[in-house]
């Protein structure tokens, strides 16, 4: 028996309604499928709608990524040498950025393939930095045991040289030797913390030992970004966007 409470009517009501409706439910299936291409080229209009929705943001973009943030002393280039002009400066850079989240960093490492353009002579605007680093990768700072730190300077001869900053080495046939890291000679008893970015942490470029580390910690900052505010403070000093060859990795015949 069923009450005649509002409660319990209300419930009956719902009950029936289920029923007819999974009653009536179709099982359905595809016969077919048919589909066209269309094409779009040249001959297809703008859609002048369109256009005037996005040109403001266009626009805007456009403005910044134009906009000159920094000027160099002379064109920074990214050779095949261990020691580039290009490469010292975005290690160095990222190095200072880097401290200024996590004083306990000692060293800094990016690859050449990493860095996808030239800085010329003259005005760097914002779309020159999203050139040299188009990518997401964040910076990841990385405690890693003396063994580790020794794959590491093991591939960095191997390479013959690639963007350090806060370390120095002499590279003969392949082979590291006289390697200091903040200034210290290298102990492969002790740990250091290393500034990368997360492309590389996570084993990129063939640097799969970086993913065995003691700790990684994210610092919540694109490396565009640190290179950015790094050219920023340069501007605002006064000061020119500038690298040397200092002999933090020579070749030695």
């Amino acid at each position: 028996m069923i009450s005649s409470k509002p409660g319990s009517q209300r419930l009956l009501t719902l009950l029936l309604f289920l029923g007819i409706f999974t009653s009536c439910q179709k099982h359905l299936s595809v016969s077919k499928s048919e589909y066209t291409q269309y094409s779009i080229d040249q001959q297809v209009g703008e859609d002048s709608a369109a256009v005037q929705y996005y040109s403001p943001y266009k626009e805007k973009m456009q403005a910044e990524m134009s906009r000159v943030i920094g000027q160099t002393e002379e064109e920074l280039t990214k050779p095949s040498e261990p020691e580039t002009l290009l490469g010292n400066f975005f290690a160095d850079a990222i190095l200072k950025e880097g401290l200024k989240k996590d004083p306990s960093i000692q060293f800094t490492l990016s690859t050449k393939g990493g860095l996808r353009t030239t800085f010329p002579k003259g005005d760097i605007t914002v779309s020159k930095v999203f050139e040299l680093m188009p990518f997401e990768n964040e910076l990841v700072v990385l405690k890693m045991k003396g063994e580790n730190v020794q794959q590491l300077i093991d591939f960095i001869a191997r390479k013959e040289g690639e963007p350090v900053s806060g370390m120095q080495m002499k590279i003969r046939d392949k082979k590291a030797f006289d390697v200091t890291i903040a200034g210290q000679p290298f102990d492969i008893n002790k740990t250091y913390t290393l500034l990368t970015y997360d492309y590389l942490a996570d084993g990129g470029d063939q640097l799969s030992f970086l993913k065995n580390t003691l700790e990684r910690k994210d610092l919540g900052q694109r490396v565009r970004e640190a290179i950015l505010e790094n050219i920023n403070d340069l501007t605002r000093e006064g000061k020119k966007i500038k690298a040397q060859l200092d002999g933090r990795i020579t070749i030695v015949q």
